[in-house]
């Protein structure tokens, strides 16, 4: 961003300022709410005095499975089927305050492995060097498959684990944004699709000859498999796990745990009707934490109610790697615990995953006590995993600095330097995690295991194994297996051997009508919605609306949102009207009619009550506005385009709001907000100084545990800057009304100079009525 020679010093000068009256870099006064006193030194512990800094739960065991020179800065892992660990390194996230080498090719994939089988790593190989920040890692045919900065990529791989041609798959995978609001993860899903978080896209190999499911766009292909893009719903922010069902898990960084309760892409089949985020991003459990030690490292800590009266950090500020336990060396009790990293308190925490009818909740697993605590404040841990052996494999970055210098505030900045944090020797640890009363099991690993014996750990009482063993027949396309897998899935006896059958045939282009019908003989709900689902994907027949409609006079309120998709998919309406008369209309009715409510309707109209026809009418005539920005002359419309830019780029905006501005379930939406299309100035403040505490929208509450940052004192974006972001979110999706100019943002930027705390309700409108 070009800044002329008069804001130069103007910056200049602030900053002089700020060294003798430290505030925060948005203008804000940094208060010391820790007593230093109170602040223990954070030096680089090696690994035995590492281990002292941690407490554990008294029904588990923390152990290193690898430490630097092994391995350095992780942030990402996966086990191959020989049990080696794949493991991405971002080096070069944030060296110093200034983030300067940043974006240096630094970064790498290696290869730890453990000879022994011990479960502990021996051996370091690197697979591929001279990165820029990589995030996300999957194994797929020939290969892996992993994402830098911007791309994803697929890059060969023998059987020496030597790195062979790489091709990018997708340009756009990680284009624009801030590193904290990108695209990672790369979850290989039970429907056979890879999924992301921080994305609305999803992909899959396809064999060579197979035809594309509707929707999808080939972007790549090779002498194995071709590549497919397609729509699904947007998730969280960084990392992503599923459960036994397919059900995804992700977080945002003040929600540790969020989830969708239904398989994917149930909400995106009707673009009339939008999902609520209640809906889209379920909150699964708390997000109280409980730190063993003062957090004055937090980039808010001067806020009131951030830290609590003992100085320690009282809710997720930076929650990720999200984790649902599916292992077999836990006890019962502890199967399906979420588990998420916050690594701004250097914490694990265990949320107890339950579930009414199919819709999950979750409650804190302990009493006030995480499962995992450390007083390192350079403890961080960024993802979990499970295991081969059955436990849960812990990534820790062990970095000084977790903000990126996008979001940096004046206050941490000083934290940073008090405790001279900027120092870092590129360490790295990786442990596992594991029930200390319980026995290791002798582990098996799968890859000299024969084609024909992989069907037996579709069943097998560790998640690892059964994802494998999916995966591996479904990667090679085993086609011999496809009679056993067949007799598999219509047996009712285990639940996920039947549900993962299912889909191994599915990942094989096998959806088998009569193998469903006969799978379908199970009452188990989570069975009958992958049958459900799959159900769908079947060309329309007669036979088939029959069998929904057998299937409507049993079905439960659990799996009815699956029976509706199927019915939609095969424009089943009398059947979606008998659902529609059992369970009323729901979230899932209007997305299973799709854009064909009319032909629902004059085929439906005299089996369903006049109240549900006009509810259904009314959706019909909600168009989504079609915002062509003719109120804009040339010049406004190039910074609405930058605004854009700025929006989805560099001030990452979208992080929080949603590239459709709808917020979430605790953040206030941009789109057909009155804060936004209203008043000019008071929008402008707000950019500048920031917002904290309660916001009525349209007359409903949110109540964010976070304050929106302001730019005032952020060098990155001058005035004009700010009114194209401004200008963008004012004309942006249903919104519609005047520019904003630079010369607007200047005067409020000087009658506000004196503004020392993010704004608030009261506040704002005491100012700017």
């Amino acid at each position: 961003m070009i800044t002329s020679a008069a804001e130069m010093q103007a910056i200049s000068e602030k900053e002089e300022f700020t060294k003798e009256n430290p505030g925060d870099r948005d203008g804000h006064d940094m208060k010391e709410v820790v007593p230093r006193e109170a602040i223990p030194p954070a030096p680089i512990l090696n690994i035995e005095d590492a281990m002292k800094s941690f407490v554990v739960h008294p029904d588990f065991q923390l152990e290193v499975v690898a430490n630097s020179p092994l391995v350095f800065d992780p942030v990402a892992a996966q086990y191959d089927a020989a049990g080696n660990l794949w493991v991405i390194e971002m080096t070069t996230f944030m060296p110093d305050a200034e983030a300067n080498g940043e974006m240096q090719h630094e970064s790498q994939i290696v290869v730890l492995k453990d000879k022994n089988k011990d479960g502990v790593m021996d051996e370091r190989q690197v697979i591929l060097e001279k990165l820029l920040l990589p995030r996300a890692l999957a194994f797929i045919q020939g290969g892996i498959l992993w994402a830098d900065n911007e791309k994803l990529y697929f890059t060969e791989i023998s059987n020496k684990f030597s790195a062979g041609k790489t091709e990018v798959i997708d340009a756009e995978y990680a284009a624009g944004g801030n590193i904290e609001h990108k695209p990672n993860g790369l979850l290989y899903s039970l429907d056979n699709w890879y999924y992301s978080a921080k994305a609305d896209v999803k992909y899959r190999p396809y064999p060579l000859t197979a035809n594309l499911p509707v929707g999808a766009e080939e972007i790549y292909r090779n002498h194995l498999w071709k590549m497919v893009k397609a729509r699904t719903e947007f998730r969280g922010q960084w990392g992503i796990s599923q459960d036994d069902y397919g059900r995804h898990y992700f977080n945002f960084n003040s929600g540790p745990i969020q989830t969708t309760s239904f398989l994917p892409d149930a909400a995106i089949q009707n673009d009339k009707y939008k999902f609520p985020k209640s809906v889209l991003a379920q909150p699964v459990g708390t997000t109280d934490v409980y730190p063993i030690r003062v957090n004055p490292g937090i980039n808010r800590g001067y806020v009131d109610g951030i830290l609590d009266e003992n100085y320690r950090l009282a809710n997720h500020t930076a929650a990720c790697g999200p984790l649902i336990y599916r292992g077999n060396q836990f006890p019962d009790e502890y199967q399906g615990i979420g588990l998420v990293s916050e690594p701004a308190a250097n914490l694990v925490k265990a949320t107890r995953i339950l579930e009414n009818k199919g819709v999950v909740t979750g409650e804190n697993l302990f009493e006030k006590q995480e499962i995992l605590a450390s007083t390192d404040e350079r403890f961080r841990p960024v993802n979990a995993y499970n295991s081969p052996d059955g436990t849960v494999t812990l990534l820790d970055f062990y970095h000084g600095i977790v903000q990126h210098r996008t979001f940096l505030t004046t206050y941490l900045r000083e934290q940073i330097n008090m405790r001279d944090l900027e120092r870092n020797k590129h360490i790295g640890r990786i442990y596992r995690l594991k029930h200390k009363n319980s026995p290791m099991k002798k582990v098996t690993y799968l890859d000299d295991v024969a084609p024909e014996d992989l069907l037996s750990y579709l069943s097998h009482d560790n998640g690892w194994h059964r994802d494998m063993a999916k995966q591996l027949i479904v990667m090679e396309q085993h086609t011999q297996l496809i009679p056993a897998l067949k007799k598999l899935a219509s047996q009712p006896e285990n639940t996920l051997a039947q549900i993962n059958a299912l889909w191994t045939l599915e990942g094989m282009g096998i959806v088998d009508f009569a193998v469903l019908k006969q799978a379908a003989q199970s009452n188990n709900p989570k069975v009958q919605r992958s049958i459900y689902r799959l159900v769908a994907k079947l060309p329309q027949q007669p036979a088939i609306n029959q069998w929904l409609s057998l299937q409507a006079q049993k079905v439960d309120s659990e799996s009815k949102n699956a029976l509706e998709f199927a019915c939609g998919k095969h424009k089943a309406w009398d059947v979606l009207a008998v659902l529609i008369n059992k369970f009323g209309l729901t979230d899932f009715t209007y997305s299973a009619l799709g854009s064909a409510e009319a032909e629902f309707l004059s085929s439906q109209s005299s089996n369903i009550s006049q109240e549900n026809i006009d509810k259904i009418t009314t959706v019909m005539k909600v168009a989504i506005a079609n915002n062509t920005l003719a109120n804009l002359s040339e010049k406004q419309l190039a910074s609405f385009n930058r605004g854009k830019a700025l929006f989805e780029g560099e001030a990452a905006c979208f992080g929080c709001h949603g590239k459709d501005g709808e917020g979430t379930a605790i953040v206030p939406p941009l789109n057909n907000s009155e804060w936004v299309t209203g008043s000019n100035a008071r929008l402008a403040a707000i950019l500048l100084h920031g917002f904290t505490g309660k916001m009525e929208v349209n007359g409903k509450m949110y109540d964010s545990p976070m304050s929106m940052p302001g730019l005032a004192g952020n060098s990155r974006f001058d005035d004009q800057a700010l009114a194209d972001i401004a200008t963008y979110i004012r004309n942006a999706w249903n919104n519609s009304t005047t520019a904003v100019e630079a010369v607007d943002i200047e005067k409020i930027r000087r009658s506000t100079q004196d503004q020392s705390v993010p704004f608030t309700t009261d506040t704002i409108k005491n100012k700017f009525n």
